[in-house]
């Protein structure tokens, strides 16, 4: 019997002393002894078994003493036994330091798991103080060390010199790169070269003209069908007259309503354009006599029909009355482009009526023919 029992306490019994071997709580204090000031830890940890009963730590305040200061405390870190994995190791970091010398006594920490109150053994912690040679000289002071300046540092000095002076720059690149676009988008004057008269145009094409010559080389056709549009582009010019546009029996009525031009010369213009026609359109080629005869006559007809200086004169007598009355109204004066134009607008009205006359005179014709 007593054999039987044997073999169910003593089980009972390894059982009882493997718990509480389970449930053991430590303390270790890394440096035993410090200097004044300096730093050390003491870590706390509890083994117990991972049967989810809750767990407290010690509850740490600023100090452990009135001698001992704690610095940092870590947070609660979980491992676990690498031979019995159902053991927990739960550890906590104490950062301390101290400022007095002399021996300092830790207590107990108390660690409560479930309602079971554990506690660690007490320690003891040796502050000394720092060891001063008696046969030392006393040191002087070290001097200032120099922090390097940097130009960040400058500029966080300077900061508002720096924002107005960076602004100054912003705005003198807004403003070149607005002047360069103005400039850019501003339309370049119009410069206004003086019109040369309609005889001193017509002279330099006839010079051109003779300088190519076209006639001597056999280039009949082209030789006329410049000089008739030299000749008719100097009447448009000249007299306001569609020139360009019109035949040569509509040119020799249109001219007949301008007494500038006399009935010999109208008459002659009129046989050099019919040879021009003839020329250019029948394919009639004319005598080397006939050729220089029609340059000629075409120098002579410009000269005779220019607007001499007696007339110009009289136009320029005429802007200055209009001017003077419109400064006496109160109107101002027009520009000498603005009175020219008027000009051309009374000459080119001359000319219509002249062109319906001649249109008039030409379907008066048919009516008679019919």
């Amino acid at each position: 019997m007593m054999r039987y029992l044997k073999h169910i306490i003593l089980p009972l019994i390894c059982l009882i002393f493997l718990k509480l071997s389970a449930q053991e709580v430590s303390v270790v204090l890394k440096d035993r002894q410090i200097k004044i000031g300096e730093q050390t830890t003491i870590e706390l940890s509890l083994r117990s078994t991972a049967d989810g009963q809750m767990v407290q730590f010690p509850k740490l305040m600023d100090t452990i003493s009135a001698q001992i200061e704690i610095l940092e405390v870590s947070e609660i870190d979980t491992a676990y036994d690498e031979k019995d994995i159902s053991i927990r190791i739960l550890s906590q970091t104490i950062t301390i330091t101290s400022w007095d010398s002399g021996f300092h006594p830790i207590p107990p920490f108390i660690f409560f798991l479930g309602d079971e109150r554990l506690e660690t053994k007490p320690d003891l912690l040796e502050v000394t103080t720092v060891s001063i040679e008696a046969e030392s000289d006393i040191k002087d002071i070290k001097k200032i060390m120099e922090v390097p300046f940097s130009l960040w540092d400058w500029i966080l000095v300077h900061k508002y010199w720096f924002m107005t002076g960076l602004a100054l720059i912003v705005l003198t690149i807004i403003a070149i790169i607005l002047i360069k676009k103005f400039k850019r988008s501003k339309p370049d004057e119009e410069v206004v070269v003086p019109k040369e008269e309609a005889d001193v145009v017509a002279i330099k094409q006839l010079k051109a003209l003779e300088a190519a010559e076209l006639w001597q080389k056999g280039n009949i056709n082209k030789y006329y069908t410049e000089l008739s549009h030299i000749l008719r582009e100097y009447l448009e010019n000249r007299f306001m007259l569609s020139a360009l546009e019109k035949t040569t029996d509509e040119i020799e009525m249109l001219l007949k309503y301008h007494k500038e031009v006399e009935a010999k010369h109208r008459e002659q213009f009129t046989e050099l354009m019919q040879l021009c026609d003839m020329a250019k359109f029948a394919k009639q080629e004319p005598l080397a006599s006939e050729n220089e005869y029609a340059l000629e006559f075409a120098y002579k007809f410009v000269d005779n029909t220019k607007m001499v200086v007696e007339e110009k004169s009289e136009i320029r007598d005429q802007k200055s009355e209009i001017e003077l009355v419109e400064n006496n109204a109160g109107l101002g004066h027009l520009s000498s482009e603005a009175l020219a134009k008027e000009d051309r607008q009374s000459a080119s009205e001359k000319a219509n009526q002249a062109n319906g006359q001649v249109i008039k005179e030409a379907e008066d014709k048919e009516d008679k023919k019919i």
